[in-house]
């Protein structure tokens, strides 16, 4: 939520007032869907131990692929006549053939691309759950991989000044759709690496964090600080969120448990009810983009505007889910 209401990031300059504050939240708060990939394989990779093939086809795309349809048809309508962002992307020519189009290019909500995402992690599983017994060297073999050409290559080509061009690696499933961090998080969870490298992980991970707060504030001057992908802080991050459950077990969760059963649906309406706090709040919409750069650099918009939303649909979702469709909508 507070990465999308800091989209000054993106689109401000150093002019604006809160152009770093929003930066330094990127910087902070970009493990969000990451971690999420993680617990994701972390659940997911050894399913394998209770039910077959199918039936996880089946529950994976209950859970993901109807809503993923359903709201891509709801944003898609909605945006031929009302303006949001970030995500959701304005449409002229309504009709089914446009439909598709945007639908298989990621061009009705560009918060979607999550869904894209994991439901290429749901087709490729039953291929990597077969190695989690016995093969697990062989899983972090497909950890290292994706972290070199999506990460480490990245970074060092900024470097050296170099465009290193590994769009072409993807084709394996192996550096593309976030496998890394899909893998990684079963591993965590294994406890495949011992005391000690979880340690480093964290270190390293932290440092990387350190390392790109450092690059916003001095104004992205120093290329060593800059393009440091997000991977290593996303794991040292799992890892201390591991430790911190594993070590309060007698804690009672309920109400994380309570809050992240509406993060699915959190994210998929948020953007309309951001598009509301703002018309209400300052009058203003993404249609008049000049006027609403200003928006984006208020205080009220990046900060308060998170949690107002987050309430505003996580208590009444939680009642509604008790319905059967809202369930299959959002689930």
């Amino acid at each position: 939520m507070l990465l999308h209401s800091s989209q000054l990031a993106h689109f401000g300059t150093s002019k604006d007032s809160n152009f770093a504050v929003t930066e330094i939240i990127q910087c902070l708060f970009i493990p969000a869907v990451y971690i999420f990939f993680m617990n994701s394989g972390a659940t997911l990779l050894d399913y394998r131990d209770k039910y077959g093939t199918k039936e996880f086809y089946k529950k994976r795309f209950k859970r993901v692929l109807i809503p993923f349809i359903f709201w891509s048809i709801f944003y898609y309508l909605l945006n031929s006549r009302f303006h949001s962002f970030p995500g959701p992307i304005f449409q002229e020519n309504v009709g089914i053939k446009n439909f598709l189009e945007q639908f298989l290019n990621n061009n009705i909500n560009n918060l979607f691309w999550f869904f894209y995402s994991i439901i290429a992690l749901y087709l490729v599983t039953p291929i990597f759950s077969v190695l989690v017994k016995k093969h697990r060297n062989v899983l972090f073999g497909v950890v290292v991989v994706y972290f070199v050409f999506t990460d480490l290559i990245t970074y060092l080509g900024k470097l050296i000044n170099i465009n290193f061009l590994t769009k072409y690696i993807d084709q394996p499933l192996l550096t593309s759709s976030y496998l890394g961090y899909f893998v990684i998080g079963y591993l965590i969870k294994e406890n495949y690496f011992n005391r000690k490298s979880e340690n480093i992980l964290i270190i390293v991970g932290f440092a990387c964090l350190l390392l790109n707060i450092l690059n916003v504030l001095t104004g992205l001057k120093y290329s060593f600080l800059g393009n440091i992908g997000p991977f290593l802080y996303s794991v040292g991050l799992y890892i201390l969120i591991k430790r911190f459950v594993n070590h309060h077990t007698n804690y009672n969760y309920k109400i994380a448990q309570w809050l992240s059963g509406s993060s699915l649906g959190i994210y998929i309406l948020h953007p309309i009810f951001y598009a509301i706090f703002d018309k209400v709040v300052y009058k203003t919409s993404a249609g008049n983009w000049k006027e609403y750069l200003i928006t984006l650099n208020s205080p009220l918009h990046i900060f308060l505007m998170p949690f107002v939303v987050y309430i505003i649909i996580a208590i009444p979702l939680h009642y509604l889910k008790k319905s059967k469709l809202i369930k299959t909508i959002i689930p």
